[in-house]
């Protein structure tokens, strides 16, 4: 009986402490706190450079301004965008860029960082935070209208983009596009307890996985 518990104990202490897990926000519905200048790469080894950009946090894409007004462009020609040399960003899908985290023999991790909708949707009304959410088009004009005190709770989603092709960090994707001799040790990380899909540190092991 006193096993039990000791066992129940354990479980509360660890919701416990889930439950106490600091949420990342941001003030601002950009990730950078001010617009930046930002090399914008496009195909044929072609760039362009833009004075004032960032990443916009209801969906991850890129933005840039122009006099007063937001824009999110629509070329499909664009790659990536770096604004520094830490700060380096590859394209998801549309517009929306993936931070890269870790690389290796050209295979890259990304790292999306969007507002987390579900905690958005808890602390506000709906209506607000769809509107919220569902920003789209070529320009934010109000977007002052937006600003919350406490800040926008933050999550990250991952992906990998292998050999030019980009997918979820999720088992059921990575395990179609893991090389063949890499199999068994696709199958020993999945049975590491310690392991995790959430994890951007075990996901960069996945790396030396892929062909």
């Amino acid at each position: 009986m006193k096993k039990y518990i000791l066992i129940l104990l354990v479980f509360a202490a660890l919701f416990a402490s889930a439950q106490n897990v600091e949420v990342r926000r941001s003030k601002s519905i950009f990730l950078f706190p001010e617009f930046r200048p930002a090399k914008v790469m496009q195909t044929f080894g072609r760039h362009i450079e833009v004075e004032r950009a960032n990443i916009a946090i209801n969906n991850g894409s890129f933005v840039y301004m122009q006099g007063d007004s937001i824009f999110t462009p629509s070329n499909n020609s664009i790659l990536g965008v770096q604004f520094d040399s830490i700060h380096i960003y590859m394209r998801v899908d549309g517009m929306v860029m993936g931070r890269v985290i870790a690389s290796e023999n050209y295979n890259n991790l990304l790292c999306v960082t969007t507002v987390d909708s579900d905690i958005l949707t808890e602390e506000t009304n709906r209506t607000t935070a769809m509107a919220f959410l569902s920003m789209s088009g070529s320009f934010f004009a109000n977007y002052d209208i937006f600003d919350r005190d406490e800040g926008y709770p933050l999550c990250d989603t991952y992906f990998f983009s292998i050999k030019g092709q980009v997918f979820p960090a999720i088992e059921r994707e990575v395990k179609k596009h893991i090389a063949p001799d890499k199999k068994r040790e696709f199958r020993n990380l999945m049975a590491d307890r310690w392991w995790t899909w959430k994890n951007p540190e075990s996901l960069v092991q996945l790396l030396p996985l892929f062909p």
